[in-house]
């Protein structure tokens, strides 16, 4: 009797899974093919150049998004916890937007210094913290291929880049003009559009690689509307608003879908407690 109502317990969660599976999947690939169409009227109408506003605040704001993630995924990597994919998979895609919004608005290259720590820190700390998310979500959360140094390198990197990011919030100019905005907004879309059918594919062959792929979708999600609503004033910011209005919800809607591939896996599930089971047996008589 017991094995029985056990059975359709997981049954029922088992379709439960599926229909979000489903659900996901027309999101994710709804959301691609709609994008498609958009990069190509963004390319043919966007400006190369602009003002950008608050971009000490927009500085501000990623490099504090970079600091906690590095943070975080140190913390829950040295405790071996399978949601170390979620703070990797952000920080790694927050870098790179990063280095992507610098580079390719800058009116000249940059200077050699910038140039080291992109070539010596950051490109090294992102290939490491997607190396690490691919790695445990290949394992479904366990630990046992992850080198004991890992977290030590995170907080390395940590130490390295504050001063980094610390130096350019006293250089940088509140509102200076943004060039190669067509680049910098077409390749963001292209970005994203890859990511989302990448999380559909992945959902669809329900791939463990789908809590990567879907935090990554949401980081640059989050970059997307955080780019374009900081530094934007009057009828552009009005614009960046609604599209925000989308935007984030899709990206809330795909920190769930990492969050719940993760507990799915054998390393992110919690036993049920021994006691529990004692008393649920003692329910019957002996014999």
């Amino acid at each position: 009797m017991i094995m029985a109502v056990g059975s359709a317990g997981v049954g029922r969660q088992r379709l439960k899974e599926r229909g979000v599976n489903r659900l996901a999947v027309l999101v994710y690939g709804g959301g691609a093919v709609l994008l498609a169409p958009w990069i190509v009227v963004l390319a043919l109408n966007q400006k190369q150049s602009t003002d950008g506003y608050h971009l000490r605040l927009s500085s501000l704001g990623m490099s504090a998004f970079i600091v906690a993630g590095l943070v975080r995924t140190a913390i829950r990597c040295r405790r071996q916890q399978p949601d170390v994919v979620v703070p990797a998979s952000l920080a790694a895609t927050f870098l790179f937007m990063s280095g992507w919004f610098t580079t390719i608005t800058a009116k000249h290259g940059p200077l050699a210094v910038a140039l080291a720590y992109d070539v010596l820190v950051k490109l090294p700390t992102i290939v490491l913290a997607l190396w690490l998310a691919l790695r445990i979500a290949r394992d479904r959360g366990a630990h046992h291929s992850v080198p004991r140094w890992v977290p030590a390198a995170f907080v390395a990197a940590t130490v390295v880049l504050v001063p980094w990011f610390v130096a350019v919030l006293t250089l940088i100019q509140r509102t200076n003009e943004l060039h190669n905005l067509r680049l910098f907004w077409t390749g963001l879309d292209i970005f994203e559009l890859v990511s989302m059918a990448a999380t559909g594919w992945c959902l669809y062959r329900r791939s463990p690689y789908a809590a990567v792929s879907a935090m990554v979708t949401a980081a640059l999600l989050f970059s997307d509307a955080w780019f374009n609503v900081v530094t934007t004033v009057h009828v552009a910011h009005r614009a960046a608003l609604a599209m925000a209005l989308v935007e984030l919800p899709l990206a809330i809607y795909s920190v769930v879908i990492a969050t719940r591939e993760v507990r799915s896996w054998p390393a992110g599930q919690v036993p049920a407690p021994a006691k529990e089971e004692i008393v649920e047996g003692s329910n019957f008589p002996p014999g």
